[in-house]
């Protein structure tokens, strides 16, 4: 399931930016999509995991 939302939001960034800018935007669009999954992956995990995002203290 992981593969395919990645896959789906990339390929629609990629969408926007060909309608955009077309080649070029649609490079832009994928890179900017795969740099969004690996932070809403990175956020997700640390909700998850209940440790602080940033070098707090939960206590």
């Amino acid at each position: 399931m992981l593969a395919a939302t990645v896959a789906v939001l990339v390929a629609g960034y990629g969408r926007l930016g060909a309608v955009v800018d077309g080649a070029f935007g649609a490079a832009v669009g994928c890179a900017a999509g795969l740099i969004l999954c690996a932070l809403l992956y990175l956020l997700v995990g640390s909700a998850v995991s209940g440790r602080p995002a940033r070098g707090g203290r939960r206590d």
